[in-house]
């Protein structure tokens, strides 16, 4: 998928969930997550401990195309819904899939896939994008916290 191609959806996700552009350091999203079940997605924040159990920690989120469900480490939830940007590019990647219409596939060829066909790049791509438009800048160091 092009990056044009996905600047049109993301756009257009900013556009259904009234995400404007602000320079408010208080950036809420609790809104937008809670606004998801009525297109019948779920966000499953999932107990930390839980979580790890699980995972080990060694994924961050999981979208289940089947069930459109987002499920994330409570943690994420709570500090994505205070508007912390690490947070918010963990959910906005998970969106990004659901968004981007990406089913959990394999690449099957002698050729290695294009950057372009990578569903992970365009998720972060997707992300990215959304954060630039709510004024956050993608550009500064990020530690991993949440890892």
């Amino acid at each position: 998928m092009s990056k044009e191609e996905i600047a049109r959806r993301a756009i257009s996700f900013c556009r259904v969930f009234d995400i404007k552009q602000t320079r408010r350091k208080n950036k809420q999203f609790d809104r937008v997550l809670e606004k998801m079940v009525e297109y019948g997605i779920t966000i499953d924040p999932i107990d930390d401990k839980e979580w790890f159990s699980a995972t080990g920690d060694y994924t961050i989120g999981h979208f289940d195309p089947s069930t459109l469900t987002i499920s994330i480490p409570n943690r994420v939830y709570t500090n994505a819904s205070k508007g912390e940007r690490d947070a918010l590019f963990i959910v906005l990647h998970e969106i990004g899939h659901l968004m981007l219409a990406h089913k959990a596939v394999l690449h099957h060829s002698n050729i290695p896939a294009q950057q372009n066909e990578d569903a992970e790049w365009q998720a972060d791509l997707f992300a990215e994008m959304i954060l630039n438009h709510m004024g956050f800048n993608m550009h500064q160091l990020s530690f991993d916290f949440y890892m």
